[in-house]
């Protein structure tokens, strides 16, 4: 039991206390003047500081269990149930807290559910490249372009857990630069010049001239997924890049999209008909693109035809200089 010691109930109650005894006051001079007895005066004046002193007396009970619960639940080591029903200022910020706790639980809980998923499939899905390289190697005579392909994959798929993984620590290392867009979209196309090359598809890039705020390590990385992605479902076609009225587009006249799934395709783990007919897809790179354009202020979108062409929208609204 806690108990609310009565100096510090008279502190927090001294405006009714005193307003009690300011009543009592009251009553014994008008009491006096009015009826001009003593006696009588004392008489009226004791029977209102008794029922003052009772009131009193249930107040402080009142508060001392409102006190005793308080400090009760403040002592627990868990504290997601059996809140303290009182109303007071104490307990609304008690209330208020737990529910941040409890909602950082909950995100916390979502955000181990969505590693471990993607880590499933990651891990599922890197096996297929090494794999196959180890395959090539055990021949006679050793493809090394085709090696080479396997190990970018490889490669590519231990830049996205990476990726991942900073994207989703409490530090991500932004550095916001004015840059130039081309410069950002050349490095790309360099760094994936073997897939274009052996899926025979040709670049079409149009320049933009174009300056944007943003950090180039990151952009790079998304820009990455969406290329990647692009190349994936895309052989002996085209990719072009350009801009469209402020907005960034990848263009591919590869398989397209079904319309049924263009909602969902920025969604973790969802690979879409494409991905499960191809099964290629692990429905992380896109998703990662999308998350990365959140943290960098750009909107992502897709239109598509099947048998026709993707374009992949980036809206560098927010950051064109």
């Amino acid at each position: 039991m806690y108990r609310l010691s009565i100096s510090d109930f008279i502190k927090k109650e001294k405006y009714i206390i005193s307003f009690g005894f300011a009543v009592f006051i009251y009553i014994f001079l008008f009491s006096l003047f009015l009826m001009n007895s003593i006696n009588l005066s004392i008489y009226m004046s004791l029977c209102y500081l008794i029922l003052l002193f009772i009131f009193l007396i249930f107040l402080y009970n009142e508060k001392n269990k409102i006190h005793n619960e308080e400090i009760t639940w403040l002592n627990r080591k868990e504290f997601d149930e059996d809140l303290p029903n009182a109303d007071s200022k104490l307990v609304d910020e008690i209330k208020r807290l737990n529910k941040k706790i409890i909602d950082f639980k909950n995100l916390e809980k979502t955000n181990n559910y969505k590693i471990k998923d993607y880590l499933t499939v990651w891990t599922h899905q890197i096996k297929s490249p090494i794999f196959a390289l180890r395959l090539l190697l055990k021949q006679d005579e050793i493809n090394i372009s085709e090696c080479n392909k396997k190990i970018f994959e490889i490669e590519e798929y231990i830049s996205n857990i990476l990726g991942y993984v900073r994207l989703n620590s409490n530090s991500t290392d932004y550095v916001f630069d004015k840059i130039s867009l081309d410069e950002i979209i050349r490095d790309v196309i360099r760094k994936y010049s073997i897939q274009f090359i052996g899926k025979n598809n040709s670049v079409e890039f149009k320049e933009t001239n174009k300056l944007i705020l943003t950090d180039a390590k990151w952009f790079s990385f998304l820009l990455e997924q969406i290329i990647s992605n692009s190349c994936k479902y895309t052989e002996n076609g085209e990719i072009s890049i350009y801009i469209e009225d402020d907005e960034l587009v990848i263009e591919d006249s590869g398989i397209g999209i079904i319309k049924e799934d263009i909602p969902r395709i920025f969604d973790q783990g969802y690979t879409g008909y494409n991905g499960r007919l191809m099964k290629k897809s692990t429905g992380l790179g896109l998703n990662l693109a999308k998350e990365i354009g959140k943290s960098l202020r750009l909107n992502l979108r897709c239109e598509s035809e099947v048998n026709k062409f993707t374009k992949i929208y980036i809206d560098l609204k927010n950051v064109m200089e």
